[in-house]
């Protein structure tokens, strides 16, 4: 059985996307339960008393934007729910970056659930997308519960530092169910494996606000590497590692300078994504050789 929420207060916009369902998905789904909710507030209730396997989300409902200010309640409630966002005003790349207040933690921290995420236009082809959280949802059902407790896991190491139990978790994920993306995501991130080349990647594909975070997370882990080599000690906070670093001139002048500017883009691109241009990647590989420079 696999199970919809419609959430959308038009009702023919309800109707023809119950029937776009029904098309992508009946090769795969033999059974498939659609449940429509014509406002906010009736789909908080419709999850709150089933279970369902994918949301659809309207963007606009009586109020503008209705729907983007209740979806961090639903992800904090419902963390393995598959959610396709459908926007008739705005982009994807507006819509990525609104989300962003709560894709910030999920990204830098590695708190990200096991779901299938998208967002679409209300006039995209959705079949790919109905499709690939299809089998998602399919993939993960055996496994659902042990993998959100697998992610806590790898959080708790994280948390202590213990960035190799850590991977491991990630990867029992991936065998758990395959074609998962976000623990190979975090499997790199936590490994200090991301680059500014990767973050550009993303950058360029339109995810503009993980680009920036990705941006921000690389910068910060050379930091702290470098710092720490330097120092022989780890600092909690770089703006006080930065200051040691001035105090004891155990570094040039020119060194630290450029780690401090490398704070400054990294504070942007954590703080204010939105900002990030193609050229801030380039400064950002330009601040880390500069760095690795013995001559420097």
């Amino acid at each position: 059985m696999f199970r919809v929420l419609i959430a959308d207060d038009h009702a023919e916009d309800r109707e023809l996307l119950k029937m776009e369902i029904q098309r992508s998905l009946e090769s795969l789904a033999s059974d498939l339960r659609i449940t429509e909710a014509s406002n906010v507030r009736q789909a908080l209730s419709r999850l709150t008393s089933q279970v369902f396997d994918l949301l659809t989300l309207d963007i606009e409902f009586d109020r503008l934007n209705e729907g983007l200010e209740v979806l961090p309640e639903i992800f904090e409630s419902y963390p393995t729910l598959n959610i396709i966002i459908i926007s008739g005003k705005l982009d994807k790349t507006e819509v990525s970056e609104r989300l962003f207040r709560f894709t910030k933690d999920n990204v830098l921290k590695g708190k990200r659930w096991a779901r299938h995420f998208d967002v679409l236009d209300k006039k995209d082809d959705k079949t790919e997308a109905l499709r690939r959280a299809y089998t998602f949802a399919v993939q993960r059902q055996e496994g659902m519960d042990q993998i959100k407790d697998l992610f806590l896991l790898a959080e708790s190491y994280l948390e202590k530092n213990m960035v190799e139990k850590c991977v491991e978790v990630y990867e029992k994920i991936q065998r758990l169910a395959p074609g998962e993306r976000e623990s190979g995501e975090n499997i790199r991130i936590v490994r200090g494996g991301i680059s500014v080349t990767q973050a550009r990647e993303y950058f360029r594909s339109g995810e503009r606000a993980v680009a920036a975070l990705v941006l921000g997370h690389a910068l910060e882990s050379h930091m702290k590497e470098y710092i720490r080599a330097v120092l022989g000690k780890d600092v909690p906070q770089l703006a006080n590692s930065l200051r040691e670093l001035a105090d004891n001139r155990r570094i040039s002048g020119k060194r630290l300078m450029v780690l401090r500017q490398m704070y400054t883009l990294r504070n942007k691109a954590i703080h204010y994504p939105t900002t990030i241009t193609e050229g801030d990647f380039v400064l950002g590989q330009r601040y880390l050789d500069a760095i690795e420079d013995n001559g420097a």
